[in-house]
C-alpha cells in the first residue's frame, strides 16, 4: 500500500516530499541496484517495506531529474529562437540591408536555423512524453532518435567549425561599422535575458555536455528492470561521442587563440615586421644563427619558423653584443629571457612554398645525434635513480656505487664521442644548405647552427612544417574562374555523360577537349576548341546509344613500342617502377647543385642590413678548391646542356597522316551502352567522316582506358578486354584477350591506372591488376558495405582518392601499401555552400547528396557533387615508404561557381601552346633560369572543365536575376589553374 500510495501522490507538479531516507540500508541498496554488474534480485533479499521505499526514492529522483531535462530543453529552444527572431531574420530584412553584408549575416548564424529545428522537434517529442507521464514511461529513446541522426551530428560539427569563424566576423563588424554593434546591443536588451549574441552563440557549444550530465544522472536512478534503461545506455554513447566531438573543437578554438597571441607578441619585437596574424598561421621555434653573405662574410642572424613562412631577422643586443641563449625554444614559449634582451630588423619574410633543403643531414650525424641523446636521457634517468636510492630505509650503499659507477661511465662516454666527433664545431655537422626560389631562379642560402642538435631539430621541424603545408590548403589562391559556357546546340534532353582531352595537336598546337552527352536514344559528340578563345565548334550525332566513356589512345612511337624493353634494363627493378626512375644526368645534377656554393653565384637575396649598426662581420668562409670545380662543372653542364631534339607531336601526326600511317595518329575511343566501341581520329571533323574502327562487344562499354600500349575496356558482364598492337602497329581488333574479374551483378565500374598497374573498381573493392600478366596481385575493400561499388578514383604520386555509390565520403589510399590514410566527408562544405539557398532545395540536395566526380590537377584534388557544388582540397605530400602519415583533417573550400543539377564530369587540358612551350624551355636552360630540384620548367596553364546541369552562383543566390532560366541547359565551367 505505501508503494501504491506513493505512486498516486507522485506527479510532475507535485512531487513526493517524503522520501523514505531514514532506512540504514536504502542508500548502499539502491547503489547496488544502479550497478548494471549486480542482479535484480538484490531486491528480494529485503523487506518488502524498503523495497517499497526504494522504489519510490528511484522513480521520485527520475522524475525530477526528467523535469530538469524538459525546463532546461524549453530555455535552450527559446534562446534559439531568440537568435533567429531578434537577430537572423531583422539582418536579413532589407530594412537593415546597409548594416551589415547578407553573406556575413550567413556567417555568422551558420547552421543556427538547422539547430533550432532539430531542437523544437526534440522540445516536442519530450512534451509529449512529460503529458503521459507515469513511473514507466521512457525518454532515452526520443534521445536515441534525435541525437543518432547523422544530419544532428553533422549540423552540430558544421556549427563548431564555424564557430570560431563566426566570433571573428562579429567582432570585426562590430568594430568597422558602429550602426551593427548599436543594433547588437539595442536586439540584447529587449529579450528577458539580455544575453550578448557571443553568450547566446555559445549555447549550442555548452548544450551537448549538459545532456551528458543530465542522462548519467537519469540513467543512475534508473532500474535495470526498468524499459528506459537500455535505450539511457545507448543514449548516453552517442551524446558521448558527439560531446567529445565539440570538446575537442573547443580545444582547437583555444589553440588558436593562444597561438594569436603569440603572433602578436612575435610581431611587436621584430622591427619591420607587420602583417603576420593570420587565422592558420602558428609559430614553431626561433633559433639563433650564422649566415654567409654572397662575399664570404658570415652574419649573426635570427631565424622564425612559422607554419607558412620563414622570417629572418638581424640580431644586436641592446647593451652592444648579442646574448647567445642556452638552448632554442620551440612550442613551449617564446623565451623572452632571450628575445628581450636583443633587437631584431626584418630582413626577409620567405614563404615555405618556395624554401627547400638542399642537402639533408646524413645519416651519419642523426645517428650520432640520436645515440647522444639516448645516452643523455639514461644519465637523467640514472641521477633520478640516485636521488631515490637515498630515501631508502634500508642499507643500499652497493646500490648507491653501482649507480655512481655507471653515471660516471656514461659522462665518460659523452665527454669522448664529443671530442672524437667534434659534432659541434665541426661544419660538416652544423651546415645546412637551403635554396630558395625566386623571380631569378634559384638561390642558395647557407645556415651554420651552433650544434648539430639544433640543425638536427630545425631540419625535423621544418620537414614536419612543409608535410602539413602540402595537406593545408589555406594558403592556396582559389582558382581562377573564367566563363559559363551555356550548350545550346544540343537538342533537348540530352545531358553530359564524358569529357577527355585529344592527344594529338590542332592547327593551333593546342588540344580539343572531346565532350560526349545522350539521353538513351542518340549519342553525341561536341568538339571544345580553346582557340582563340574556349568555344564549342561543333556538336554532331555519332551513334544511337548513350555514351558511357571516352578515352585517348596515344600513336604508335618508338617510345612506346620499347618501353618495356627500356624499363627491364633497370636491373632489380618492377617493369612499373622503372620509368620514375631517374637518369644519370638528373643524380649529377643533384649532386653538383648540392655542393655549389652561394659565394660563387650572383644573388638577389638580402642577407646583410641596410644599416652597419644593426650587425657586426663575424669573419670570412672561403670557397674550397672542390667547390669550385663543382661551380665550373655546373655552370658548364647548364649551359652546354640541350634539350634533346625531338619532333613535335603535331609535326610527327601530321606527317603520318599524310602518308597514310594510321597508327600513327592519335585516336579517340568512344564506348556505348549498346556494347559497342566507337574509334575516331583525334584530328577528325566528325560531322563528315564516319568512326575509323565499329568495334562490337556483349555487353555496355563501361570503362576505357590505355596502359603499357594495350587498350583495357571493362564490360557490364564482368569481364576485362584487352586490345593489343598487331606487327604493322595497329590494334588487333579481332582477338582481343579477355579475362574475367568480376559478374553481371558485380562488374568493373571504374579503372585508373596507377603505378604502372590497374586499379579496377568491383563493387565495393579494388583489384589491383599488373597489365603484363593480366592477373589480379592485390585486392582490398575501399568500404565494407558490400552494396557499394567503387564509382569514382582519381590519383596524384602515391596517393590514390576514391568514392562509393550514394556517398559523400572519400578517402585516400597508398598506392603501394593499400592503406586508407585518410577520409573526408564532403557534406558539411557542401551545407555551407548551399546555406543561402531555399530551404527545400537545400534540404533535397542534402538529404540525396553523393560524389559524382573527381579529378585530380595541380596539387589540387577537384570533387564534383549531385549538389552541383564543386569543391577543392590540398592533395598530401606522400612518400613511397610505408611509414605511418600524419591523419589530419583535410581543408576543403568550396569554389563560389557549379551547377544547378549534377556535376556529370571533371576533366582538364593544358592551355600552353606546345611551340611556345618548347621554345621557352629552350631559353630558359640557356639563361641558366633553374628551378626546383636542378631541372628546367615552364610552369603551364592548365584549365579545369566541369560540365553539368545548369550553372549556380553560389555566392549571389537571391541577386541572380536568371535563376531557374538555364537549370535544364548543359553548361560547361571553365577555370584556369
Amino acid at each position: 500500500m505505501n508503494g501504491e500510495a506513493s505512486d498516486q501522490s507522485m506527479s510532475m507538479g507535485r512531487p513526493v516530499k517524503n522520501r523514505s531516507r531514514s532506512d540504514p540500508n536504502l542508500e548502499r541498496i539502491r547503489l547496488q541496484i544502479s550497478d548494471p554488474e549486480k542482479p535484480s534480485s538484490i531486491l528480494r533479499r529485503h523487506s518488502a517495506l524498503t523495497q517499497a521505499n526504494l522504489l519510490t526514492y528511484l522513480r521520485d529522483t527520475r522524475t525530477h531529474i526528467v523535469k530538469e531535462l524538459y525546463d532546461t530543453e524549453c530555455s535552450y529552444v527559446d534562446q534559439l529562437r531568440i537568435v533567429v527572431h531578434k537577430y537572423l531574420r531583422p539582418l536579413k530584412n532589407p530594412e537593415h540591408a546597409g548594416l551589415v553584408d547578407p553573406l556575413l549575416v550567413d556567417e555568422i548564424f551558420f547552421q543556427i536555423p538547422e539547430i533550432l529545428n532539430h531542437h523544437e522537434s526534440f522540445f516536442e517529442a519530450l512534451k509529449d512524453r512529460m503529458d503521459t507521464w507515469d513511473n514507466r514511461q521512457k525518454v532515452g529513446d526520443i534521445i536515441v532518435n534525435s541525437f543518432a541522426k547523422q544530419p544532428v551530428i553533422d549540423t552540430y560539427t558544421a556549427f563548431i567549425n564555424n564557430w570560431k569563424t563566426a566570433k571573428e566576423a562579429i567582432r570585426i563588424a562590430t568594430n568597422v561599422k558602429p550602426s551593427f554593434a548599436k543594433f547588437l546591443e539595442s536586439a540584447s536588451r529587449e529579450h528577458k535575458g539580455k544575453l550578448t549574441l557571443d553568450a547566446l552563440l555559445i549555447m549550442p557549444v555548452q548544450r551537448i555536455p549538459r545532456y551528458e550530465l543530465l542522462i548519467k544522472e537519469l540513467l543512475k536512478h534508473t532500474h535495470v528492470d526498468h524499459p528506459d534503461h537500455r535505450l539511457l545506455v545507448q543514449a548516453q554513447g552517442e551524446v558521448h561521442d558527439l560531446a567529445m566531438k565539440i570538446n575537442r573543437m573547443e580545444q582547437e578554438t583555444e589553440a588558436a587563440e593562444f597561438q594569436q597571441n603569440r603572433l602578436r607578441e612575435v610581431e611587436g619585437i621584430i622591427d619591420g615586421l607587420t602583417g603576420l596574424l593570420h587565422a592558420d598561421r602558428v609559430f614553431i621555434r626561433y633559433d639563433f644563427v650564422t649566415m654567409i653573405n654572397q662575399l664570404g662574410a658570415k652574419k649573426e642572424r635570427c631565424l622564425f619558423l612559422f607554419s607558412d613562412i620563414l622570417i629572418i631577422t638581424t640580431i644586436k643586443r641592446r647593451s652592444g653584443t648579442m646574448r647567445k641563449p642556452s638552448q632554442s625554444i620551440t612550442h613551449s614559449s617564446l623565451g623572452y629571457l632571450t628575445l628581450e634582451s636583443n633587437k631584431y630588423k626584418l630582413l626577409m619574410k620567405i614563404s615555405l612554398d618556395d624554401l627547400e633543403i638542399i642537402k639533408p643531414s646524413p645519416s651519419s650525424t642523426r645517428k650520432i645525434v640520436i645515440e647522444k641523446e639516448h645516452l643523455e636521457q639514461d644519465l637523467q634517468t640514472l641521477e633520478k635513480i640516485a636521488t631515490l636510492s637515498n630515501t631508502l630505509m634500508t642499507s643500499h650503499q652497493s646500490l648507491l656505487e653501482v649507480v655512481r659507477d655507471m653515471i660516471d661511465s656514461l659522462q665518460q662516454q659523452l665527454a669522448a664521442d664529443e671530442k672524437s666527433t667534434n659534432i659541434n664545431t665541426d661544419p660538416y655537422y652544423t651546415r645546412l644548405d637551403l635554396s630558395v626560389t625566386t623571380e631569378d631562379g634559384l638561390e642558395n642560402m647557407v645556415v651554420l647552427f651552433w650544434s648539430a642538435e639544433k640543425r638536427l631539430a630545425w631540419e625535423r621541424d621544418f620537414c614536419d612544417t612543409k608535410e602539413k603545408l602540402a595537406v593545408s590548403g589555406h594558403r592556396r589562391a582559389p582558382p581562377e574562374f573564367l566563363k559559363a559556357l551555356p550548350i545550346r546546340k544540343t537538342r533537348a534532353g540530352l545531358q553530359f555523360t564524358c569529357a577527355a582531352p585529344t592527344l594529338d595537336l590542332n592547327a593551333f598546337s593546342l588540344r580539343d577537349v572531346w565532350v560526349c552527352n545522350s539521353d538513351g536514344y542518340v549519342g553525341q559528340v561536341c568538339i571544345l576548341s580553346l582557340q582563340p578563345e574556349p568555344e564549342v565548334t561543333s556538336c554532331n550525332g555519332v551513334c544511337n546509344a548513350r555514351i558511357l566513356c571516352v578515352a585517348s589512345v596515344p600513336a604508335l612511337s618508338q617510345s612506346s613500342v620499347d618501353a618495356a624493353t627500356r624499363r627491364m634494363a633497370f636491373k632489380g627493378t618492377r617493369p612499373s617502377d622503372a620509368c620514375a626512375m631517374p637518369s644519370a644526368l638528373d643524380d649529377s645534377e643533384d649532386s653538383l647543385l648540392d655542393m655549389q656554393p652561394p659565394s660563387n653565384r650572383h644573388s638577389t637575396m638580402q642577407i646583410d642590413s641596410d644599416s652597419s649598426d644593426d650587425e657586426t662581420d663575424t669573419g670570412t668562409l672561403d670557397s674550397t678548391d672542390e667547390d669550385s670545380k663543382s661551380q665550373q662543372s655546373r655552370e658548364l653542364l647548364i649551359i652546354t646542356q640541350e634539350p634533346p631534339q625531338e619532333e613535335s607531336l603535331a609535326t610527327a601526326s601530321t606527317a603520318a597522316a599524310a602518308a597514310g600511317n594510321s597508327p600513327q595518329q592519335s585516336t579517340m575511343w568512344l564506348g556505348t551502352e549498346d556494347g559497342c566501341i566507337h574509334v575516331y581520329n583525334c584530328n577528325d571533323n566528325i560531322r563528315i567522316k564516319k568512326n575509323k574502327v565499329r568495334l562490337q562487344h556483349s555487353a555496355a562499354i563501361q570503362c576505357i582506358i590505355y596502359l603499357d600500349n594495350k587498350v583495357f575496356v571493362s564490360l557490364a558482364n564482368g569481364d576485362l578486354a584487352a586490345y593489343r598492337r598487331d606487327s604493322a602497329g595497329g590494334w588487333e581488333t579481332s582477338k582481343p584477350s579477355t579475362i574475367t574479374l568480376g559478374s553481371a551483378t558485380t562488374p568493373i565500374t571504374r579503372m585508373l591506372a596507377v603505378q604502372g598497374k590497374l586499379w579496377c573498381g568491383c563493387q565495393n573493392n579494388v583489384l589491383v591488376f599488373n597489365p603484363c600478366t593480366l592477373s589480379v596481385e592485390q585486392t582490398f575493400a575501399v568500404c565494407s558495405d558490400v552494396s557499394r561499388a567503387v564509382l569514382h578514383m582519381a590519383s596524384f604520386g602515391y596517393g590514390v582518392w576514391a568514392s562509393v555509390q550514394n556517398s559523400a565520403v572519400i578517402k585516400l589510399f597508398h598506392s603501394l601499401t593499400y592503406e586508407c590514410i585518410m577520409e573526408a566527408n564532403m557534406a558539411p562544405s557542401v551545407a555551407k555552400m548551399l546555406a543561402g539557398c531555399n530551404d527545400i532545395i537545400r534540404q533535397h540536395k542534402a538529404a540525396c547528396l553523393r560524389i559524382t566526380a573527381l579529378l585530380c590537377c595541380k596539387d589540387l584534388l577537384w570533387v564534383g557533387t549531385s549538389a552541383g557544388v564543386i569543391l577543392n582540397l590540398a592533395i598530401p605530400h606522400l612518400t613511397a615508404s610505408a611509414t605511418p602519415y600524419p591523419v589530419l583533417a583535410p581543408n576543403v573550400a568550396g569554389i563560389s561557381h557549379g551547377h544547378t543539377g549534377h556535376v556529370r564530369f571533371l576533366t582538364c587540358v593544358e592551355m600552353t601552346p606546345k611551340k611556345h612551350l618548347t621554345a621557352k624551355t629552350k631559353q630558359a636552360s640557356k639563361g641558366r633560369s633553374v628551378r626546383r630540384r636542378g631541372s628546367i620548367s615552364v610552369a603551364s596553364r592548365v584549365l579545369v572543365i566541369s560540365g553539368g546541369d545548369g550553372f549556380e552562383d553560389f555566392q549571389h543566390f537571391a541577386s541572380n536575376d536568371s535563376a531557374g532560366r538555364d537549370d535544364s541547359t548543359n553548361h560547361l565551367l571553365l577555370w584556369q589553374v
